[in-house]
């Protein structure tokens, strides 16, 4: 039997009080409060650069292979300036249902 793979996708406003011209951001995934993946992307592949002060998008996808176990999962994305300053730092749970198609925000 193949199992599907599911896709995670991550769209946040964020606010800047200062232009953004790069940076970092930084995912780090627990299972049930276990550490099991982190990850570092270019903040230019996230959003559009250079950020202007004022609102813009944060967007992610993510695709979790089949083989993905069900459970509860908690999601801490930091975002870092160029200058490696925390600009904003976001966490959230979801859990992944057995046979779920999409995981539950």
């Amino acid at each position: 039997m193949m199992l599907k793979s599911m896709v995670l996708k991550y769209h946040q406003i964020q606010w800047t009080e200062k232009a953004i011209s790069g940076g970092k951001l930084m995912i780090d995934v627990a299972y049930f409060g276990w550490h099991i993946h982190s990850e570092i992307h270019d903040l230019c592949t996230e959003t559009s650069c250079p950020v202007s002060s004022g609102d813009f998008v944060i967007s992610h996808s993510q695709v979790l292979p089949g083989y993905t176990p069900p459970g509860s999962y908690t999601l801490k994305m930091d975002i870092m300036d160029k200058d490696k300053q925390q600009l904003s730092c976001i966490s959230f749970d979801f859990s992944i249902g057995f046979g779920s198609p999409v995981a539950a925000i």
